[in-house]
């Protein structure tokens, strides 16, 4: 049961790419390829990675039509506790014209909303300052989904 909770919800993080000043949006897919938790006395943490599949159906200009990430989660739980206290991840894409983007993100685990920000990026993604948000908006099984995402 606890890793049910875990993917579901890992999979309101997954990160997009965005742009500023664009009212752009699309749709993830994400795939978890891998979990493992550490127990502690007092609570655990579990990291997760997916793949995923970012899908831009009003792509900003210049920007592909797709692209893949991958995704590193860490979700905090304190012990008894059926919901994370924390969840926080990373995704790092190189897009198929070859331009590379690091973007970190947060849930906020009362509303299963994201917000995220560009950390690094090169060619189209560089000198940017996005600020993404995402939600799940459905659920396949424990480790698959899909989510939205707008800027």
């Amino acid at each position: 049961m606890k890793n049910i909770i875990m993917a579901a919800a890992v999979s309101l993080f997954p990160a997009t790419a965005f742009a500023d000043g664009h009212n752009g949006h699309g749709q993830g897919f994400a795939s978890t390829v891998s979990s493992t938790t550490i127990e502690g006395k007092s609570g655990s943490i579990t990291h997760m990675i997916s793949e995923d599949i970012w899908h831009y159906q009003k792509a900003p200009e210049g920007w592909p039509t797709a692209t893949m990430a991958t995704c590193h989660y860490t979700i905090l739980m304190e012990a008894g506790q059926q919901a994370p206290s924390s969840i926080n991840g990373v995704c790092e894409s190189v897009d198929p014209d070859g331009d590379a983007s690091v973007w970190l993100a947060a849930i906020d685990t009362s509303t299963g909303m994201g917000t995220g920000t560009l950390t690094s990026g090169t060619g189209k993604y560089s000198n940017t300052n996005p600020k993404p948000s995402f939600q799940t908006t459905y659920q396949i099984d424990a480790t698959h989904s899909i989510y939205d995402f707008k800027w």
